[in-house]
Order: C-alpha cells, then sequence, then structure tokens
C-alpha cells in the first residue's frame, strides 16, 4: 500500500538535504562513479556496472543502477606517466516518487609529480533529469499545491571537478559534486536547494605477505547544514584475486564486502548493508553488487597506479 507517511518523509529531504547523492558501500570498485580523475588510472579501458537496493522493504527506497567506460587517449612514448583519459557514467537513482537520471561525460590528466607518485585532475560535465510522478503517491487532498505546482522533469547541467594521487602504497582523492548546487523548482510550492557535496576518499595499501595484503581506507562526505558522513573500510587481499573485509557507516549501517576475479578478466564484487539506524523498524538490510570488466586483466603491475585500481 502507499504510504502517507512516504509523502512527508522525502518531501522534506528532499527539500532539505536527504539522499541527494548516491552513495556506495563498495566505492573502491567504482571509484570513477564519482571522480572524473580516475579515468585512465588503468592502462585498458574499463567498464563497471553496478546495482545497489537500498533498506529492502521499505517501501520507496533508493534504488540505484549505473555503468560507466573510461579509457586512456594517449600517453607519452617514454612510459613516464603523463596521459590523457576519457569516459562517460550514466547512473539512474530512484526514492519514493522521485527519480534521477545523469549522463556525464569525463576528461582526466594524469602527471608524474615524483619517481612514485602520480597525480591526475578530471572534470565531469553532463546533465541531469529529476523527475517527480505524483501516482506514486496517496494524497489526502487532491488540490494540494504540493503536489499540483510541482514541475513533472527538471534538466539541468552538473559539474563535478575531482583530483587523485596514487602509488603502489597509498591513494588519496576529492571531488565536489553539484557544484553549481543553488535552488531549484522541483516539487511543491518552493524551490528545492541543491547542496554542495565534498567526498574525501584515502586509503593504504600495506603488504603483509607476498600474497596477502591489507588495505584500509575511509570516505568522507560532508555538505552545509548536515553531519559528517564517515565511511571506513578495512579490506583483505589475496594476490589481487579475492578481497574481503568489513565496513562501517557511521549514520547508517554495518557492511560486509567481498571481490573476487573471474577468467582475470571480470571482477566481481558483492556488499552487504546491515541497517543500524531506527530505519531498520520498517526495512531489510542493503544489497549492492557490482562487474568490473577489463581487458588488461586485474593482475597487471602498474608503474605508479595502487593495486586497488587494478
Amino acid at each position: 500500500m502507499k504510504k502517507i507517511i512516504l509523502l512527508i518523509f522525502i518531501t522534506v529531504g528532499f527539500c532539505s538535504f536527504s539522499q541527494q547523492v548516491p552513495q556506495f558501500s563498495h566505492y573502491l570498485l567504482n571509484q570513477f562513479a564519482f571522480n572524473p580523475a580516475v579515468a585512465g588510472s588503468k592502462d585498458c579501458f574499463d567498464v563497471t556496472l553496478g546495482h545497489r537496493t537500498q533498506w529492502s522493504g521499505f517501501e520507496g527506497a533508493p534504488v540505484t543502477t549505473f555503468g560507466s567506460f573510461n579509457t586512456t587517449l594517449s600517453q607519452d612514448k617514454f612510459g613516464l606517466g603523463y596521459k590523457h583519459a576519457v569516459g562517460v557514467v550514466v547512473l539512474i537513482d530512484s526514492y519514493g516518487p522521485f527519480s534521477r537520471a545523469k549522463l556525464k561525460a569525463a576528461y582526466a590528466y594524469h602527471l608524474p609529480v615524483s619517481k612514485k607518485t602520480l597525480l591526475s585532475m578530471g572534470m565531469f560535465f553532463g546533465i541531469e533529469q529529476i523527475s517527480f510522478d505524483a501516482s506514486e503517491l496517496e494524497a489526502i487532498n487532491f488540490n494540494d499545491d504540493a503536489i499540483n505546482n510541482s514541475q513533472r522533469a527538471t534538466i539541468f547541467p552538473e559539474f563535478t571537478p575531482g583530483v587523485m594521487l596514487q602509488s603502489k602504497k597509498w591513494f588519496a582523492g576529492a571531488t565536489l559534486q553539484q557544484t553549481i548546487g543553488g535552488p531549484k523548482k522541483v516539487i511543491g510550492t518552493d524551490e528545492t536547494r541543491f547542496s554542495r557535496h565534498a567526498t574525501l576518499l584515502g586509503g593504504l595499501n600495506l603488504n603483509l605477505t607476498d600474497d596477502w595484503s591489507f588495505i584500509p581506507s575511509t570516505m568522507l562526505k560532508f555538505t552545509r547544514g548536515t553531519p559528517w558522513a564517515i565511511d571506513v573500510n578495512a579490506m583483505f587481499d589475496y594476490k589481487n584475486k579475492f578481497s574481503a573485509g568489513i565496513g562501517y557507516r557511521n549514520t547508517d549501517a554495518a557492511m560486509a564486502l567481498v571481490s573476487f576475479n573471474v577468467f582475470d578478466y571480470f571482477k566481481l564484487g558483492y556488499a552487504f548493508d546491515y541497517t543500524v539506524s531506527k530505519i531498520r523498524f520498517g526495512s531489510s538490510n542493503t544489497h549492492e553488487v557490482t562487474l568490473s570488466i577489463n581487458p588488461c586483466g586485474f593482475n597487471e603491475d602498474p608503474k605508479y597506479g595502487c593495486p586497488t585500481f587494478n
């Protein structure tokens, strides 16, 4: 049954902050989905597909589907690390009566800053469409201005700058999503304010033995007027063929993560989020599946790149 309370929850949340940008638990497997500087981090083209069902069983909960492609255009003849890269991301995020579709093209430039460290800078250029479907709501008053004055679809541009530093032992990056920000007419009689979302990501690749490595990482997400969201993951990796670990998100969930290679050219990842926030009383947990395809294989040994990217 369509819930009246859903209108209150989604409308109030969307107009203030809500989940204006998608979140991922297995963020190391799909960094290019939110950071354009990752384009070209692998020597061959890279394709990533994913699907995330958040808070299963909760009517109107977020569902995210995405696909991305990136590749190196050209690089220096001497193998020093200078190169140009491009890519594209398609993402559809649905929650309640809202759906958001994004189409973003990326450009990135890579250059060495030392013998062991590579810097990459990138930019997403794209468009976003936000759709509102009033039929998904059970309204008390069908003449409510909050519904009648809502736009059924709103399209606006999106620009996301990103930067990434990486070596074989560590990596760090930063992005700013919804850079334009500001108010836009989407639902109701008032304008919806879109906040800029800053994301910081960093981690280490620590060799425990010749075969095993430990990869701790953290992602910090913050926007004006809301508490920081902090993801902390700890992964154990075996020969860059299989990895497993746990994670914790301070606002919502404890996570179990696993990934493994299939025929060297495919990497399949799965994340299970156990909801720890109060929303667990009205829903089940979260499932996320990611598939990466790389014709060079995931066992290559790049000169600069952290094995995390491969």
